[in-house]
């Protein structure tokens, strides 16, 4: 292999490093706040992570982006093994994360989702981990479920059913998971997330056959 091809080699293996692990927060979500966030107004928003560390197993579209949606608006999108955080204005909304997967006798891959219905409190630090289900047959899935920071810190390292550190993106990147202290951050109660029950696929495809019939 010449100098020349090396070079490009590793402009290639770079550029792959850069682009992983990232993350796109939609700025004109009317529940962003955008701009320099002051202590004060800090106060006046929610603090909001989301993590999706990256999964030992799946693999083909289960591992692609996926998007995030707020009150039926997207919020971001999210690569495997990146965390993100954004300032959210109080709000209450479902919180929805949509992705690809294949379960049907199709080799055509279909969107499904799985939500939350979140409610943003000022002043409140959340951390949604993005968990990925894998239903082998009825697809691969990823639930918004609420984690303690303490569960956060884990999930960010490598561990069982992960591969590999977390990275943070974004406004992460001067505020890292790593660094928060138990003391200064401010968890939201427990009535502010509820569970809302999983879409099917046999609900979302209704005309599809499936591999495997749910009884």
């Amino acid at each position: 292999m010449s100098s020349s091809q090396r070079i490009k080699q590793w402009v290639v293996m770079a550029g792959v490093i850069l682009l992983s692990g990232c993350a796109t927060v939609n700025t004109q979500h009317p529940m962003v706040m955008n701009g320099d966030i002051t202590p004060e107004l800090k106060n006046q928003l929610a603090t909001v992570y989301f993590i999706r560390p990256e999964a030992y197993k799946t693999k083909g579209v289960a591992n692609d982006t996926v998007r995030i949606t707020f009150q039926g608006k997207t919020l971001l999108t999210l690569d495997e093994g990146a965390y993100t955080l954004l300032y959210m204005k109080p709000s209450k909304g479902v919180l929805r994360v949509y992705s690809k997967t294949q379960f049907i006798n199709s080799t055509t891959p279909v969107e499904v989702y799985r939500e939350r219905e979140y409610k943003f409190i000022a002043n409140k630090t959340y951390f949604v981990y993005v968990r990925q289900i894998n239903e082998e047959f009825r697809g691969v899935y990823y639930d918004p479920q609420p984690v303690t920071l303490a569960e956060a810190k884990e999930l960010i390292k490598p561990g069982p059913g992960r591969f590999g550190s977390t990275r943070p993106s974004g406004l992460a990147r001067s505020a890292p998971i790593d660094e928060l202290e138990e003391e200064a951050v401010n968890p939201p109660p427990s009535s502010a997330v509820k569970g809302l029950a999983p879409a099917l696929p046999e609900h979302i495809y209704k005309r599809e056959k499936y591999l495997h019939k749910v009884k």
